[in-house]
């Protein structure tokens, strides 16, 4: 006896088939949100919000009366920037980071890509450069206290030496990664060794650049701020150390969340511009 089972219908799920899928997954949304919220840096920010509520609630309540409300440092923070003290001060260092930053881009720049593409630079320039970039900066800092006095001149000498060294090994590994690929397009066009070097190579190391440009960035502003703090009369550094001296805890707190602030700002504006320079990286990527 031939048994005819009915084909189902579209669209109808069998009851052994229903009995078997899994079930339906219930806030599927909100876990969904909640992981874009977690990989966000909206969720870094939360948490700095969370610390600094932390704080002032532990201020507050006296629990910690030896650290000030943050209610308190922002009034001083205000109070200062008003008399503009401390917008002087801010002015002073990023004058000393940005002329030194500069400095050091057009030297490890220039050094740098040069070392990566000619043999006789780099054999005469990486010994003396890994000597110097071994030196703690601290160490020079009495010679160069004793020679350069403790102005601008010092500041800026500080800031470059150390600005300097990571442009330099970044913009070497740029040079020596140019593709034998794009070095025989050059020579199939006919290019010469300084137009191959400007229309190519720059181009393909501008990636390493950049990356040794934004470490630059960061000890920049360190040492603009160290050095008004150790050996200078103005600037943050300064601003902080009398702060430190006078037991006014408010304002060196205003000072060190001010440098905090500022460079936050410069390395976003940095990303940038970092973004204008290589669009033709995402753009070459897409069309890929």
């Amino acid at each position: 006896m031939t048994v005819f089972v009915p084909y189902p219908r579209e669209g109808v799920v069998p009851a052994a088939q229903r009995a078997v899928s899994p079930p339906r997954r219930k806030y599927a949304r909100l876990e969904s949100a909640l992981k874009s919220y977690a990989r966000s840096r909206a969720f870094g920010w939360s948490i700095i919000a969370a610390l600094l509520v932390t704080w002032q609630v532990a201020a507050s309540a006296v629990v910690m009366p030896e650290l000030p409300p943050l209610t308190a440092i922002f009034e001083e923070w205000r109070e200062q920037m008003a008399s503009g003290e401390l917008a002087q001060a801010v002015l002073d260092t990023l004058r000393v980071a940005a002329i030194g930053f500069a400095f050091a881009t057009l030297v490890g720049v220039t050094l740098g890509f040069l070392m990566g593409r000619v043999r006789f630079i780099w054999s005469a320039a990486e010994p003396p450069v890994e000597l110097l970039r071994q030196i703690p900066v601290t160490a020079l800092l009495p010679l160069l206290i004793l020679y350069l006095g403790i102005g601008d001149q010092m500041r800026i000498t500080v800031v470059v030496i150390v600005a300097s060294f990571p442009i330099i090994l970044n913009s070497f590994a740029g040079a020596r990664s140019l593709s034998r690929t794009m070095r025989m397009t050059a020579q199939t066009f006919r290019l010469s060794w300084l137009q191959t070097q400007i229309e190519i190579g720059l181009p393909s190391a501008l990636p390493y650049i950049l990356v040794g440009m934004r470490q630059a960035l960061g000890m920049t502003l360190v040492m603009a701020v160290v050095t008004g703090m150790l050996a200078g009369n103005s600037g943050v550094g300064y601003f902080i150390l009398q702060a430190q001296q006078v037991l006014n805890v408010r304002a060196l707190f205003a000072g060190i969340f001010t440098i905090a602030v500022v460079g936050y700002a410069l390395n976003l504006i940095f990303l940038l511009a970092e973004r204008r320079a290589t669009r033709w990286r995402s753009i070459g990527a897409a069309e890929d």
